[in-house]
């Protein structure tokens, strides 16, 4: 085994590809469990239930350094792309419960061949996130540990081990972070890739911070529905914008590749703006936009080689999202496959078909 860590290099743990098999069995077990065949609809394993899908436009901006100059940020142009608000549960529940929140952007017409096969030829890329910047497993042996604990109505086991003895305090604290967050409007939130990714030679990671452009912030009233709700509202009232940044790796240990639940420090690794994601106003309700949206599939292996996934809970995901992913389209009887262009816009346009380069502080 190669115990040297490498900067911008992953390095597997024996045994991981076991570990990868037996998490993949047993969330597919999981979700046949919970969407028996015959029955429908089959939601998604995680994050089934949405906050809001939107159009937006994705500028890459100018002047970038070459070392940022990677994949999708290599020239400055504006990509379509959806962006897919939800909350983390495997449970469809109210707002009202703690919960994690995700950001899934998916850019159209992105040139070049893709990672997964099968899906070379397709022309999307895909940049997951959720409202914490870390995670709370360290590997995917610790990951399956705790879906088997939780599956047993007994997460805190996994924190709190007494055989063998573990007491797993900075997963523990990561893992309440997510608690402790309150939300009321996804559009308000920050979001973090938690995990690793390729930007061409190096290892980043990404975040978006909400940047609102003259439109007022905009809360709901407390209830199941708040956060769809808020979205719906927010973007009834204008634009809004969001600053896509990049943090690249400076250091083996304090910025590690295999190891999501240490925090990559900006005074190490200090984050730079690649692009600006606008979401025009626009409503929520277009006919055609919910079953649109069910049919979406998201996983960071969507990608260019460019933005390779990095670390082991990139791998496992790479072979659990195609799996249950496969499984609920066939379960709701559609076809499985990247969407290819924006459809139409309807009701309120944007105000270009390729917007200014945003000004606004």
């Amino acid at each position: 085994m190669n115990t040297r860590l490498d900067l911008n290099e992953e390095c597997p743990p024996p045994g991981e590809e076991d570990c990868v098999r037996r998490l993949t069995e047993m969330m597919k077990r999981s979700y046949e469990r919970a969407y028996p065949a015959g029955e429908s609809p089959a939601l998604r394993g995680v994050h089934p239930k949405s906050n809001g899908c939107v159009r937006a436009h994705f500028i890459i901006d100018d002047g970038l350094p070459d070392e940022l100059r990677q994949g999708v940020f290599r020239e400055p142009r504006v990509y379509p792309a959806w962006v897919r608000f939800s909350s983390t549960s495997s449970r469809v529940q109210s707002d009202m419960r703690r919960d994690s929140r995700g950001m899934s952007i998916k850019l159209l017409d992105v040139p070049g061949e893709k990672i997964l096969d099968g899906e070379k030829d397709a022309t999307t890329q895909d940049f997951l996130m959720a409202n914490t910047d870390v995670f709370f497993a360290r590997s995917v042996a610790d990951y399956a540990a705790l879906m088997t604990a939780t599956s047993a109505g007994k997460p805190l086991s996994f924190f709190f081990s007494c055989s063998p003895p573990r007491l797993r305090l900075r997963e523990l604290m990561n893992y309440l972070s997510v608690m402790r967050k309150p939300l009321k409007n996804p559009l308000h939130a920050r979001y973090w890739s938690q995990t690793p990714f390729r930007l061409g030679e190096r290892a980043m990671k990404f975040s978006v911070v909400p940047r609102p452009c003259g439109a007022p912030w905009v809360d709901v009233e407390p209830g199941d529905d708040a956060l769809k709700q808020a979205v719906a509202r927010q973007l009834e009232r204008g634009d809004w914008m969001f600053d896509f940044l990049v943090q690249l790796q400076t250091h083996p240990t304090r910025t590690p590749i295999e190891d999501p639940t240490i925090r990559w420090s900006e005074d190490v690794a200090p984050f730079h703006k690649v692009a600006t994601m606008v979401i025009p106003a626009q409503r929520l309700d277009q006919p055609g936009r919910a079953e649109f949206e069910e049919n979406l599939s998201f996983t960071p292996w969507h990608a260019l080689p460019a933005h390779r996934p990095l670390g082991g809970l990139n791998r496992a995901r790479r072979a659990v999202y195609e799996v249950i992913s496969k499984l609920r389209h066939e379960r709701n009887g559609v076809r499985r496959e990247e969407p290819r262009a924006l459809r139409p816009w309807r009701g309120r346009a944007p105000s270009s078909e390729h917007p200014a380069r945003p000004g606004c502080a």
